[in-house]
């Protein structure tokens, strides 16, 4: 329900801002479930000041030691792993070395591994494998093979591109 209002108490740590949509996210920690979560900036609609935490500093020092794992804001996996783990290979022709330097360079907490010259490897180890979903579909049409540890993840990513598939009339769609 998008009209759900709720209050509480947080330490404000941080404000990250998406590079996809500009949106703006509050991390903080939040006492009752003690965890570090992100809530979205403009969905607050009043803040009161509270004392200030002895705890901060520490708490600052634990979202930092998470960022290596967050490739949005999300700080927990979907599948209640700690982390998720996300491969594919993407398969390009030799004038089109701008797909390697293109994951090099959107690679954010990833890794980019050359297999030849003209095949590439990315692999991420992450808190939510979801939330790359959108920036890996920008590779589609390259993918030769993916995988994700989170089983429901990949089966719903398959089965997205087997719909698209049938929708524009092709053949090939179980490939993936």
């Amino acid at each position: 329900d998008g009209n759900r209002r709720t209050t509480g108490c947080v330490i404000p740590l941080r404000i990250m801002i998406s590079v996809q949509g500009g949106r703006q996210y509050l991390m903080a920690f939040t006492p009752g479930s003690g965890r570090i979560r992100s809530f979205r900036t403009d969905r607050i609609l009043s803040v009161t000041p509270g004392e200030v935490s002895d705890r901060f500093d520490a708490l600052r020092e634990k979202l930092d030691g998470m960022r290596p794992h967050m490739w949005g804001v999300s700080t927990q996996s979907r599948s209640g792993r700690r982390t998720e783990s996300v491969t594919f290979t993407v398969r390009y022709a030799a004038d089109e070395q701008y797909i390697h330097h293109r994951l090099e360079r959107e690679r954010r907490c990833g890794t980019v591994e050359q297999i030849d010259g003209c095949t590439s490897r990315f692999s991420a180890e992450v808190y939510d494998v979801s939330e790359l979903i959108p920036w890996i579909r920008t590779f589609l049409c390259r993918i030769t093979e993916i995988h994700f540890s989170n089983a429901a993840v990949e089966a719903q990513f398959k089965q997205d591109i087997r719909a698209m598939y049938r929708l524009y009339g092709l053949e090939g769609g179980d490939a993936i």
